[in-house]
């Protein structure tokens, strides 16, 4: 997977009707609606509110004024004059009347408003890809989708942090934008071509075996010529077929009869055409091609042929497992119980990983440490620490940020440096017949999946596929 992918919220825009009317399309905005991204909280007049399931502010408290609204906390408390916060995407300051007051242009997204560990100045960060346009002028807006190099449809999501992936298609000849745009605009789930055939399979409609294309969108030229009706499409050869012999050739089952002559059925895909210990057409359509839902904590994704749900991402909790963002939420802290300093408050993390809460408040001369809570004297010069994903040193007595590194696991105070990460968010890969995933913390893969009942872990899609 490339480092362009990020698991953040996908967007939409809403508009205010249930369907709206697009050309020849109905964009059915129950279906995709994605307003806001998930844990981001917000000032809305004296209300704190955060954002629940990709489409839902919930008020978390009401304040008696709008300058009582204090994120930092998610409290009704006043603000400490030059302390900054993010309202959503906009960057705001304490002035020293205690009130909150806008610092600056709103930033692209909420996710692209970064509050500094060290409490300093809030900043917006460049948005790595486009924002939502309407593929017609004048009709609602659709996030931007994307064909990498490597075969990933991917879109533009909602925090515009990186490119999301949406499916890995069987090959990069089987990633199609302009199918993939009109299924957006027609209110449906965006998915890759499928796959005609499967690597090692071979056709003998010509008589002759014909092998699956490397790029699997079709049969190659005839591997040989066979004399009369001998085409072998369970070995690719001239040979007769052995009673009882099962194969795949595309989308057909081949079986071998006891008087040695081939029967076909047709399947509803190549991909369910299943060869292995219970040869068949697996289950009819089940569920919406690329439709994404939550299992308790896990994301699964409807298989582009509609005949089965496959497991997509294993998320943190089931908070953060959003389907209407086909993805789980990046949690805004990693480990519950977590705890870190923000400025001189020390904070723990959520539950639900979707943010911070005030443990308590360091007043100097004392001074904040993520474990200890206040400690009486300053730091040492010269010393290092974790601070969450924050490596800081210690300058003149107080706690400086030095790197940011991608996750806390990654942040190595005695080697005064973060650790590369090992792979990325969601980054899956094969192992034999595991599938593997890398963790949240970027440092190892765990076992995410072990393929069964004939199918293996194809190299191109990550995913059990029957051969």
């Amino acid at each position: 997977m490339t480092s362009r992918v990020a698991l953040a919220s996908l967007g939409l825009l809403l508009v205010s009707a249930c369907q709206v009317a697009f050309g020849d399309f109905t964009i059915d905005t129950t279906r995709l609606a994605v307003s806001c991204e998930v844990g981001r909280a917000r000032c809305l007049g004296s209300q704190i509110q955060t954002c629940v399931g990709g489409n839902e502010w919930r008020v978390l408290d009401t304040c008696a004024s709008p300058d009582l609204c204090n994120l930092l906390s998610l409290s009704c408390t006043p603000c400490e004059p030059g302390t900054f916060q993010c309202s959503g995407p906009q960057p705001q300051k304490c002035d020293g009347d205690r009130h909150w007051q806008p610092d600056g242009d709103a930033c692209d997204s909420a996710s692209l408003c970064e509050l500094p560990a060290d409490g300093t100045r809030a900043m917006c960060r460049t948005a790595s890809c486009p924002a939502p346009e309407p593929l017609v002028k004048g009709q609602p807006a659709v996030p931007q989708m994307y064909c990498s190099n490597d075969g990933h449809l991917q879109r533009c999501p909602l925090s515009r942090t990186g490119w999301q992936d949406v499916e890995i298609c069987a090959s990069p000849a089987l990633c199609n934008l302009a199918q993939a745009k009109l299924q957006v605009a027609a209110g449906k789930p965006a998915t890759c071509l499928l796959p005609a055939c499967s690597p090692g399979q071979f056709n003998c409609d010509t008589g002759s075996p014909r092998p699956c294309k490397a790029d699997r969108t079709g049969w190659d030229a005839e591997a040989m010529r066979c004399a009369g009706a001998t085409c072998n499409p369970d070995k690719g050869d001239c040979s007769s077929c052995i009673p009882g012999t099962v194969t795949c050739s595309g989308p057909n089952l081949q079986q071998c009869t006891a008087q040695a002559t081939w029967t076909s059925t047709t399947c509803s895909s190549a991909l369910s055409c299943n060869a292995g210990a219970n040869p068949g057409c697996g289950d009819p359509t089940t569920c919406t091609p690329g439709e994404f839902r939550c299992q308790a904590a896990g994301l699964e994704r409807c298989r582009s042929d509609g005949t089965t749900w496959e497991k997509t991402l294993q998320c943190l909790n089931g908070a953060l497992c959003n389907p209407n963002a086909v993805s789980c939420e990046v949690p805004v802290c990693q480990t519950v119980g977590a705890l870190r300093c923000q400025g001189n408050t020390q904070q723990r993390c959520r539950e639900n990983l979707t943010g911070w809460v005030e443990v308590t408040q360091c007043v100097a001369p004392s001074s904040c440490d993520p474990t200890s809570g206040c400690l009486p004297t300053p730091c040492t010069t010269g010393d290092f620490r974790c601070n969450d994903v924050t490596l800081e040193t210690c300058t003149d007595g107080a706690w400086v940020r030095k790197d940011t590194c991608e996750t806390p696991a990654l942040c190595d105070a005695a080697k005064h440096t973060c650790t590369k990460p090992t792979c990325d968010v969601g980054e899956r890969q094969c192992q034999g017949n595991v599938i593997l995933l890398c963790k949240p913390e970027r440092n190892a893969w765990k076992e995410f999946e072990t393929c069964t009942d004939g199918a293996v872990c194809s190299p191109d899609t990550k995913h059990c596929e029957q051969r």
